[in-house]
């Protein structure tokens, strides 16, 4: 099969880096990839990940025509980061195809996407969302408030998933907006994901207190409220035990601010805490190796899944994380859950009874690695992945149909409200009987 991917490319991205998981994984088993930098163009110089596949920059009109036309499916990787998607939300709406979702909120890559296309985006919003709705969206004074007016009334998934001829998706907790707003096939795949240096038999080898000075505790990624670092702090400034014992340390980027912030808290709480920013990966390795508990907290919760929590599994890590999302769908045995609504005191109670029971911190770390490495793998990935561009076959005539009638539609003066009349939706259904089981090179919808 011939594929044609758009991915963030460069080594920051965690998306890009799954992306190159699975398209070596396709081309060893003799498929044809090329893969489209979605990058914005500030990035597109910057060093990339192993893809083992021709790589085009998201900007290169003629010849990303060229190889859709010749292609047997289109995927695109999907997160909400408009500096690293900018190039599949200019190509998706006139060449749709399978959509690999990583976040169920994407507020950011509409509001990105919407700063050059206000008028089609405030009508995207109101939509979907009704005036109201659309009349807030662009409103709010900080990144924390938009999120918290926005994740739940306009998370912006339809906006994707409307545009799809299918999805795959990394688990069920926010499945139910791409369903209803998806015309082809929606699937759950486990995410593919591998650590980042070869694993030795000491990374399942849990430090005894006795030995190590100070107990370690640790964060990854991107430094942001929401990986609940605060509490952290607070909660083990709460606990005597935990401040004479226990050290944190944070290792992505992070604002200044923020980390002056964080710093201060912990200066007032009294907790030894270690902001390192951004790291070699091979630094990122030993950090992930010589922790004692990985904090994998998140709140809220809009990811589909999370590769900073996979990972630590991999290791052969005890981790915590929020008891919400992609993270409450973790087996009990491999994680401790944190609830997020009494996180404060939860996270305490937790990072305790870890410090004091060396057997459980093994037990969990055990079942975390066996559990992790079982279910996210980029051999199974790939298989599903090809399966369901097969399946995307079908719903190819039902947005021909759909993308007929809106253009007829608006040259009348409609809008996209006739699509929900039942008058519209009936005579489509005709279209699901039609057989498409046999995949064809693409037919493309401009």
């Amino acid at each position: 099969m011939k594929l044609l991917v758009f991915t963030p490319a460069l080594k920051a991205s965690a998306i890009g880096r799954m992306t190159s998981l699975v398209t070596r994984e396709l081309v060893s088993s003799g498929h044809e990839v090329a893969v489209v930098r979605t990058e914005a163009q500030q990035y597109l110089t910057s060093a990339t990940h192993n893809f083992n596949a021709e790589l085009v920059p998201w900007t290169d009109g003629p010849s990303i025509v060229d190889l859709a036309r010749h292609a047997d499916a289109l995927v695109y990787q999907v997160g909400d980061n408009y500096d690293f998607h900018r190039g599949v939300v200019e190509w998706l709406p006139h060449y749709p195809g399978l959509v690999c979702l990583h976040d169920f909120f994407l507020g950011h890559l509409f509001y990105g996407w919407a700063q050059s296309h206000r008028m089609q985006a405030e009508a995207t919003l109101r939509a979907w969302y009704g005036n109201d709705v659309a009349s807030r969206f662009f409103g709010y004074s900080t990144s924390d408030a938009f999120i918290e007016g926005t994740r739940e009334a306009s998370p912006m998934t339809e906006w994707i998933g409307s545009m799809a001829y299918g999805v795959i998706t990394h688990s069920n907790w926010g499945i139910e907006r791409v369903v209803n707003s998806c015309p082809g096939p929606v699937e759950v795949v486990p995410l593919a994901y591998n650590i980042i240096a070869p694993l030795g038999s000491e990374s399942i080898e849990t430090r005894s207190t006795a030995v190590a000075p100070r107990f370690e505790l640790l964060t990854i990624g991107h430094v942001n409220s929401n990986k609940r670092a605060r509490s952290v702090i607070q909660a083990i400034g709460n606990s005597g035990t935990l401040r004479e014992k226990m050290s944190y340390r944070l290792i992505g980027h992070i604002q200044p601010e923020t980390k002056a912030d964080l710093l201060a808290l912990a200066e007032r709480c009294q907790v030894n805490v270690v902001i390192s920013g951004e790291v070699r990966d091979e630094i990122l390795a030993k950090a992930i190796r010589d922790a004692d508990v990985v904090s994998c907290l998140r709140w809220p919760t809009l990811e589909a899944a999370s590769a900073s929590a996979i990972e630590a599994m991999l290791f052969g890590k005890p981790i915590i994380v929020t008891n919400a999302g992609f993270y409450s769908e973790i087996p009990d045995t491999c994680v401790v859950k944190i609830d997020p609504h009494d996180e404060v005191n939860s996270i305490q109670s937790a990072l305790e009874l870890l410090l004091s029971d060396q057997q459980r911190r093994q037990l969990l770390a055990q079942a975390a690695r066996s559990w992790a490495s079982q279910t996210f793998c980029p051999q199974n990935y790939a298989a599903r992945l090809l399966d369901m561009a097969c399946s995307t076959s079908k719903a190819r005539p039902a947005l021909a149909a759909i993308d007929q009638l809106m253009r007829i539609s608006q040259r009348w003066g409609g809008s996209a409200e006739i699509l929900a009349l039942e008058d519209t939706v009936r005579p489509l259904a005709i279209l699901s009987s039609l057989d498409q089981s046999e995949p064809s090179s693409l037919d493309v919808i401009i």
